[in-house]
């Protein structure tokens, strides 16, 4: 016993938090482990469909910063949250927060442990508070940061869901009239013996594919989604598709002009907050989701580790009249404020009000897109239900046009 308790301490006497942290990640393991192996089914799929919104994290910090800032202690907090807290899995990483704390084992090190419910922005910012005692002032920029991000991100997934539901359920209803409505009035059009037009024939067609042949359709999506799913789990298709992403015609700003205001927005915090530049943009780098900019990111990083410059990093070269930027992730200002902050070591200010721009204009985009793509959608619309239409209704035409010459 002694021997285990001795191996926490290295020859000068430190304790070595970062063993215990290993044994507790051990012992964790193992009490999962167990419970997998346990009769409990509810219980199952309770641990399996169990998440943490990041609605739910900011509330979590939200309520932090408050009773810090208002001087109670950190234990005394985290036990209230654990009342207040109502997600079960958040609730039980908040009370092993707490009982961690007893054992020496900082709140960023347990929070490292769940990288799905704490990005990385939010475990560097609390890790910076605890060695510098910028408690005040670090926890109110991460709850702003965390609700401009939550804000943001919403904004853009609308952007991009919305248009894939209106036409989802445009082509369900065009399904839906393929399968319930076209057979029953074909089968009037085959009583009466009318020769089709060759457009409602196509429509015809079409029905009969859906009415008859509906399992090949099925076969070919499941086919086509699996096959997705396989290649896009392979880095080198996700690389693909993250540079594809930054290239659609409308979709692609939107994916360029997040990422670059989510990399701002977290290397100025960073920064702010005295962490070395190094540091930063590591961090940084798993704040942006497109894994382009991640890349680049990393990228810019390891030139800078090396002792070049980050404009020069951004390929911004300004000895040469003919000036040619290169960078098609980076907008070129962007560059030259970066490039003004090396020779003026104004950063933090340059960056904040080039975010705040960038932020703007996203947003501004975001909403004349959708205002723009409405209208399109809508004519989709009835050009597909238009079709059909016309297609159901001409041979009424040609046999009111017998009709007459009768």
């Amino acid at each position: 016993m002694f021997w285990i308790w001795n191996s926490f301490y290295d020859k000068y006497w430190n304790f070595n938090n970062e063993k215990f942290v290993d044994l507790l990640e051990k012992s964790r393991k193992s009490r999962t482990n167990k419970n997998k192996k346990g009769t409990n089914i509810l219980a199952k799929d309770i641990t399996l469909f169990e998440s943490v919104s990041k609605k739910e994290v900011w509330s979590f910090i939200n309520k932090f910063s408050i009773f810090l800032n208002s001087w109670i202690d950190v234990k005394w907090a985290l036990t209230i949250l654990t009342k207040q807290v109502k997600n079960p899995k958040l609730n039980r990483i908040v009370l092993e927060i707490k009982e961690n704390i007893d054992h020496g084992i900082t709140i960023s090190d347990t929070m490292n442990q769940y990288p799905k419910v704490f990005d990385s922005l939010t475990t560097a910012l609390i890790s910076v508070w605890e060695k510098t005692g910028q408690l005040g002032e670090i926890l109110a920029e991460l709850d702003r940061n965390l609700l401009e991000s939550i804000e943001l991100k919403w904004k853009v997934k609308w952007a991009m869901i919305y248009p894939i539901i209106l036409l989802s359920l445009t082509f369900l209803m065009v399904i839906f009239m393929m399968i319930f409505i076209v057979p029953r009035i074909t089968e009037s059009f085959d009583k009466a013996g009318s020769t089709l037009h060759a457009l409602t024939q196509f429509v015809v067609n079409i029905s009969n594919f859906f009415v008859n042949d509906y399992g090949k359709l099925l076969v070919w999506i499941i086919f086509v989604v699996v096959l997705f799913k396989l290649i896009n789990s392979t880095y080198t298709w996700k690389s693909m598709f993250a540079k594809m992403n930054t290239r659609l015609p409308v979709f692609g700003y939107v994916v360029k002009q997040s990422n670059i205001v989510y990399f701002i927005r977290s290397l100025t915090i960073l920064l702010d907050s005295w962490v070395l530049l190094l540091d930063a943009l590591k961090t940084s780098s798993k704040v942006v989701t497109n894994i382009a900019y991640k890349k680049e990111v990393i990228r810019i990083k390891n030139e800078v580790e090396v002792w070049l410059t980050i404009s020069k990093s951004l390929w911004l070269n300004l000895e040469y009249w003919a000036n040619v930027y290169l960078n098609k992730l980076f907008p070129e200002d962007f560059a030259y404020v970066i490039n003004t902050w090396e020779e003026t070591w104004s950063l933090s200010d340059s960056l904040k009000k080039i975010w705040a721009n960038y932020n703007t204009e996203l947003k501004r985009y975001i909403w004349n897109m959708s205002s723009m793509l409405e209208p399109i959608i809508i004519v989709v619309v009835w050009i597909l239900v238009g079709t059909i239409v016309v297609a159901i209704m001409l041979p009424f035409f040609e046999m009111w046009k017998i009709a007459q010459q009768l």
